[in-house]
């Protein structure tokens, strides 16, 4: 789903960026990075996450968004930077073959997809067995997604439960988990490797 004008303009503000960019560093602290490891961000916005690992890390790094505008504002200053690249493509249905990617991270995407079950097989798919899966989103107590799910709506309602049985149900082992609670709901950052 693509996000309205506020929403864009909130994630595109520097400071927004900066807090993206300290969190992705937070948690890459948890994975074991060498050079030219494939790199993929799923929901990559303006791109500035994709373009620090790229020139910090020197991995080979692929930004996607569902966003046309949020590409176009990614692409715009990447000329200096040969290993990153941003495409418009869906997180339910990533066009690159199975196991391709060492590192898939996303932040705050998934609460953004109502079939975001999805959008996690496709991560799991496309990364390579003992890969790395960065995961940072809202997470919904049970009686709050109860009732969430009882309207229709385009987001994505995940609870605790249902994010750990994907985990379990998938094989991946999980190397840091951290949540936040907040009055509605909470905010939890995981760092999982595939089996």
């Amino acid at each position: 789903m693509k996000m309205v004008r506020i929403e864009r303009w909130v994630m595109n503000r520097p400071h927004h960026a900066q807090q993206a960019i300290n969190r992705a560093e937070k948690l890459l602290h948890f994975v074991s990075l060498k050079q030219k490891q494939n790199f993929l961000e799923v929901g990559c916005g303006s791109g500035v996450v994709s373009k620090h690992v790229a020139k910090k890390y020197r991995l080979n790094v692929t930004g996607v968004d569902v966003d046309p505008e949020q590409i176009q504002l990614a692409q715009a200053s990447i000329d200096a930077i040969p290993n990153v690249h941003f495409l418009e493509a869906d997180a339910t249905n990533l066009p690159f073959p199975d196991n391709d990617f060492d590192i898939v991270l996303s932040f705050g995407v998934m609460h953004h997809i109502s079939n975001w079950l999805d959008a996690l097989r496709e991560i799991k798919r496309v990364l390579t067995p003992k890969g790395y899966f960065i995961y940072a989103d809202l997470i919904f107590p049970e009686l709050i997604a109860k009732f969430g799910r009882s309207f229709k709506h385009r987001y994505g309602i995940t609870t605790k439960h249902d994010l750990n049985s994907f985990i379990q149900e998938n094989g991946f082992s999980t190397i840091h988990a951290s949540m936040t609670n907040a009055l509605v709901w909470h905010h939890c950052e995981f760092v999982y490797q595939s089996n």
